[in-house]
């Protein structure tokens, strides 16, 4: 079955309506739930998630209730975020997530400014019981990319555009053929995906499954949880019928 992950800032709208979300998500029909921790500066986020950022702030340090996330969720649990903000303390933060039952982790920024930290990046996470998610992209080198491919745990998270929530155009369908053939790995595809149209030109040229942030914290913004979850239970939906 094609995996659905599903994005959402920690805390966002707000902590109550945040636990009602997780507690919902699985039920939706997401696969894999990716928990964004606000960095110091969004610089691969769009403006929407950058919003959602600003939002959760009010609420103070949140970060106490990832073991909580990751209970009640009951799906995998995939931390988001920036190496910038933990790579001075790169072990301590790893075993705080590792203690909370978190899965996985992914930093966008590993491939694009810590090129030379990948190996030992990837190292460290799994030294401290936890699963490489590696974020890729079309400015990413071929090689880089066959090379995250070979060395991801859980999946190859490939991002379609430069940034999130921004309908720049490209050919979907042709960045997942292209890149499907230089990995072996699970492919999920995301991180610009705009529309059904391109979740299915995505997984028509061989995307294992799509990631969904941007659609999701925008209805859970303007509309609240039962709508936002309606959405994922849609996108789930979309997905199966392909």
């Amino acid at each position: 079955m094609r995996k659905l992950v599903v994005y959402n800032t920690l805390g966002f709208p707000n902590p109550s309506d945040f636990t009602a979300f997780i507690d919902g998500v699985r039920k939706a029909g997401a696969d894999v739930l990716e928990v964004g921790l606000p960095p110091r500066y969004a610089k691969y986020d769009g403006p929407v998630i950058r919003r959602s950022h600003e939002i959760v702030a009010k609420f103070g340090d949140l970060s106490g209730n990832l073991g909580e996330v990751a209970r009640r969720a009951e799906i995998p649990v995939v931390i988001l975020t920036y190496l910038e903000d933990h790579i001075d303390h790169l072990d301590q933060f790893l075993d705080s997530l590792k203690k909370l039952n978190v899965e996985g982790v992914l930093f966008p920024d590993l491939l694009i400014d810590f090129t030379q930290q990948i190996d030992l990046v990837v190292s460290k996470v799994r030294a401290h019981g936890l699963k490489n998610v590696l974020f890729t992209s079309p400015s990413v080198p071929d090689s880089f990319i066959k090379r995250t491919g070979e060395i991801t745990d859980m999946f190859l998270y490939y991002g379609v555009r430069p940034t999130t929530g921004v309908p720049i155009p490209v050919d979907v369908g042709a960045l997942i053929r292209r890149v499907r053939n230089m990995v072996r790995s699970e492919l999920v595809v995301g991180f610009g995906l705009s529309g059904d149209k391109d979740i299915v030109s995505a997984l028509r040229a061989g995307a294992d499954g799509i990631a969904v942030g941007t659609a999701v914290i925008s209805e859970l913004e303007k509309e609240g949880v039962t709508e936002g979850l309606k959405l994922v239970s849609y996108y789930r939906g979309v997905i199966d019928g392909v």
